[in-house]
């Protein structure tokens, strides 16, 4: 059987996984931004950016994200 999570590599000891980087590109984004940290969604609600362009990044990274949670989801369900 064929392991179907979405591991792809090793990074600081331990599995990589898409999620784990999605948040942690979000991170980054609000530390460079100097935004409070909350989720993209959340941010977008409230008012959490300064510009307009901040707003389009949260827009598009909150379409990823869901894209990305639903696959790994389904996918954590087969095993």
């Amino acid at each position: 059987m064929t392991d179907h999570r979405l591991f792809i590599t090793k990074s600081k000891g331990r599995d990589f996984s898409l999620i784990d980087y999605m948040a942690d590109i979000l991170n980054n984004f609000y530390e460079e931004n100097k935004l409070e940290h909350l989720c993209a969604l959340e941010s977008r609600m409230v008012g959490n950016y300064h510009n307009d362009e901040q707003y389009d990044w949260l827009e598009r990274f909150g379409d990823v994200w869901d894209k990305i949670s639903k696959r790994h989801f389904r996918e954590s369900r087969k095993i």
